[in-house]
Formats: structure tokens, sequence, C-alpha cells
């Protein structure tokens, strides 16, 4: 495209749906961005920056817990946030030290809108190519510009895509990204991509190894007959994952703290110490926890079942079956009651399966949706950054607003923490129909014909 086209090809860029729907979309999450966030998470990312720029690096002081990839991400934001001049990360308040015994995960330590604003930016840069790849999923097995428009609008204007990014402050969008990435990649031929993103994708969370049954089976499913090509194959992907994950843990090879780095799911196994002055709610999240962690061995199994269940009936359209057992897979791992932000990866697959196959799973992707959304959104800590740097509102009134929430109001739990269990119980209705509607749909269309 020679210079003098590039103004013309974006006017008409500026007059498709898509890009009425992306300049939405972001125009809600730049306000939102800076105003709203959840202290207890963020404050984390502003210590974890602090303690790389203090050259202790990621596990040479408390604080860090996952995995290293979010961290060299937060790595080079302190670059850029160092270019633009931002040095004031929070500020503790005393007056909120109390909220730290609330149940949930509350701190007394608030970010600047400033900070919140340049963290969240690589979510907000993810949301956009998660968008993105799904366009371009849907477009190229459907030739439906209408359709692929619609995935996108589904994915980019999606509350809880935009909450988890933009208010939450958490990075679910960014492994899912590399997911989506690792299985467009492997449908394109490109192993090698495929397999790299799937290894950063695992390294920001687990959940995505759930996947992988999925991806070997369809290489399999491919090329039945063809021992050679598929063996180069999976093996093309292998070692883009292996060497991925080499250059991803270098640094902690060399220093020692490969350990340190697996903490956040180590931890997870013990679920912590529980004193009888928890009360009842602690308890429950605590037992709950570790059930659910063993509970993640059987859906191992299941996942490999429905991968081997696509192998054995997936000779009609091969990838149809690939991204219908995506879907499927990606629901059934989360059939307990996940963080909100987990049902991030269960999305975009729904999404494609909606547009490209059946349009009636937007019931179970609504009820999935508002569900999640309703969880997330249960936490009135969100406004304290607005509260402490603007005039909008006091502190003492957010305050109230989190101290009614604690207040009991059946069998002894607090409000928030009923809201809790039924906006959960809405997020297991969500995946129960998914897997029903799949069922239906299945008995319909002749298993992946």
């Amino acid at each position: 495209m020679r210079a003098e086209e590039i103004p013309k090809a974006v006017i008409t860029f500026l007059k498709r749906p898509v890009a009425m729907i992306l300049i939405a979309g972001l125009v809600i999450r730049l306000v939102l961005m800076p105003l709203l966030t959840y202290g207890y998470d963020v404050s984390h990312w502003a210590l974890t920056i602090q303690h790389i720029q203090a050259g202790e690096g990621l596990y040479g002081l408390s604080g860090y817990w996952y995995t290293p990839v979010w961290g060299y991400i937060l790595g080079i934001m302190s670059v850029v946030m160092n270019v633009f001049g931002v040095t004031d990360y929070g500020h503790l308040f005393d007056e909120l030290l109390h909220v730290e015994s609330f149940v949930g995960f509350y701190t007394a330590t608030l970010t600047t809108p400033v900070f919140n604003f340049f963290v969240k930016i690589p979510m907000l840069i993810s949301d956009v190519l998660v968008g993105y790849l799904v366009y371009r999923i849907i477009k190229e097995r459907t030739g439906d510009e209408r359709k692929a428009t619609y995935g996108f609008a589904l994915w980019f204007l999606c509350p809880l895509v935009i909450y988890t990014s933009s208010v939450h402050g958490m990075f679910d969008s960014i492994y899912v990204m590399f997911m989506v990435l690792s299985a467009y990649a492997l449908y394109k031929g490109h192993d090698l991509l495929a397999g790299a993103s799937l290894a950063v994708a695992v390294l920001l969370k687990v959940f995505p190894l759930f996947i992988i049954f999925v991806l070997i089976a369809y290489i399999v499913l491919k090329h039945k007959g063809d021992l050679g090509t598929m063996r180069r194959r999976i093996l093309t992907a292998a070692i883009g994952a292996g060497v991925m994950a080499l250059i991803i843990y270098i640094p902690q090879i060399l220093d020692g703290t490969v350990m340190d780095s697996l903490a956040f799911f180590t931890s997870r196994v013990d679920g912590g110490p529980v004193s009888a002055d928890d009360g009842v709610w602690s308890s429950l999240v605590s037992f709950g926890m570790r059930l659910v962690i063993w509970l993640q061995l059987a859906l191992f199994a299941v996942a490999a079942l429905l991968a081997y269940r696509m192998y054995k009936k997936g000779a009609g359209d091969k990838d149809k079956a690939f991204f219908t057992c995506l879907m499927v897979t990606a629901s059934v791992i989360f059939i307990w009651p996940a963080q909100p932000s987990f049902l991030m990866l269960t999305l975009p697959f729904l999404i494609c399966f909606i547009a490209m196959y059946d349009k009636r799973f937007i019931v179970p992707f609504a009820v999935l949706v508002t569900g999640a959304t309703l969880h997330a959104v249960n936490n009135m800590s969100v406004f304290l950054s607005l509260a402490a740097y603007t005039d909008v509102m006091k502190i003492s009134t957010v305050v109230s607003m989190m101290e009614w929430m604690q207040q009991p109001l059946l069998f002894g739990l607090s409000k928030h923490s009923v809201v809790m269990v039924v906006t959960a119980v809405i997020e297991v209705i969500g995946i129960i129909l998914i897997l029903l509607y799949w069922r239906r749909h299945e008995k319909e269309a002749g298993s992946y014909g």
C-alpha cells in the first residue's frame, strides 16, 4: 500500500462495524482503567515492580507468587512507566487497615490512578489481540464478515472481559491470548509457534495445560495413516514448547528460584491452615480449595477422554471437531465454582462455536457471563483508589459499603459471601448448559458432521 493510500484505507476501516465495536470497547476500557481497580492484586503488581527496581528480582523478596512470565511483563511496564516519569505507585492508608480483616482479600495499600492505567495496558492489548484472533478464525472458517464481527463483539464488549482486564487488573486475557494463538497456529500448520505459545500460556496460568490433549488429538486425526507427518508435527510443537519454557526459566535456573516460582501451585494444594476463629466461610473456602485442586486430576482424565472421543468420531469435518472439542474442554474443566477470571479461557472458543456453528449457544454464554460478572463485581473495594485520589467520593463512603456487605445475612454468612455463593451457582449452571447444548447439537448434526 502506498503512503497516499493509507488515509483512505483508515477511513474505510473506520466505517466498518468492527471498527466501531473496537472504538467503543477501547473507550470503555480507557475510562475504567485508572478509576477503578482491585487493590489487593494490583498492589502486589506495584510491590513486584519495586522489588525488580531494587535489584531483588521476582523472588528475592516475598510478594510475587506466580511463574515468571507475568513478572517479566511487569518488568517491561516498569521501564515504560519510568520513561513517562511515573514513580509514585501507591500509598498505605491507615484508616483502611481494619478492612484487611474482612472476609475476602483486601488491602490498605492503594495504587494511584496513573499506576493503575499503565499496569493494565498489557491486558488491554491482549483483549484486542484475542478479539482479532476470534475474528480471524470465524472469518476464515465461514467467510462471513458479519459472523466474524459478531464474534468480535461478543468478546470485546463482554462485561466479564472488560471487568477482568480494566478493573480487576488480572492478566487472564494474556494467557487466553497465547492459548487461542496456539490453537489457531496449529490449525494453520504453524506447529513451532503453537508449541511456543502453549508454553507461554501454561506458564502464565496452568489451565491451558488441559487443552494439550485436544491439540495432540487434532494432529493425529488430521494425519491418520501418515505416521511420519504426525510424528514430525507433534515433535515440532514439543520442541517449540520446550525451547520457550527453557528461555523463560533461564533466569530462575541460574539463580536457583525454580521452586519459588511454583509456590502459587504448591500453596494451593496445602490450602493453608484455618483456625477456629476464622469462621464457617473461611473453613469452607479452605476445604473447597483443597478439593478443587485434587479435582483437577479427574478433570485431566476427562480432558483426555474428550480428545480421544474427538479422534474416534471426528472423521467428517476435522476442523469442526477440533474447535468443538476446544469449546467443550475449556468448559468442562470449570465445572466447579471457579474464579470469574478463570472463565475467560472458555469464552473465545465458546464464541467461535456460537458464530460458526450454533447461535443457540448464546443462551449458556449469557448465563455464564452473567454469573461470572456478578460474582466479580461483588467487591466494593474497587472504588477505594478512586476515593483516595479524587474528589468523586469519600473513602469513608466506600468503607461503609464494604462494612454493609460484611454484615450477616443467611446462616451466619455475610451478604458478600451469600452473593458469592449464588453467583458461583449461576456460573456452574452456565457450564452445565454448555454441555447440555453440546449434546443436543451433536444429536442433531450427527456428531461432528
